[in-house]
């Protein structure tokens, strides 16, 4: 078994699902009518979808050594946004780091708190 998709709600699901594409590296997939969709992995979707009003939540990717390197250069090169290593507060500038995963938290443009973690 495994997840197919969820829905993730969007001001602006174009925007949003280019940001996520931009971002953490993953395939925008293109529309499929009311949704944006961007590929995960092999089994996952999010599926962006425009909302007036926006519940933030909660989304955590375990990535390689690699994409984790990657994700987080793109996020200190991000104008706007900010980091930190929890998820009361994601404005600090660290990471936090276990003998078993290394991780940082930030908000996308709707609220949503991103998680990144890399397994040490």
């Amino acid at each position: 078994m495994h997840l197919d998709h969820t829905v993730v709600p969007a001001k602006n699901s174009q925007q949003s699902a280019q940001f996520y594409s931009e971002i953490l590296g993953l395939t925008h997939l293109g529309h499929h009518e009311p949704f944006e969709v961007v590929g995960v992995d092999q089994h996952l979707k999010l599926l962006f979808l425009d909302k007036q009003h926006i519940d933030s939540r909660h989304y955590a990717f375990i990535v390689t050594e690699q994409e984790y390197a990657a994700i987080l250069s793109r996020v200190k090169q991000h104008p706007y946004l900010v980091y930190g290593d929890r998820p009361s507060n994601r404005h600090n500038g660290l990471q936090y780091h276990s003998e078993e995963q290394t991780g940082f938290y930030f908000d996308d443009e709707d609220g949503h708190i991103l998680e990144v973690i890399k397994n040490n």
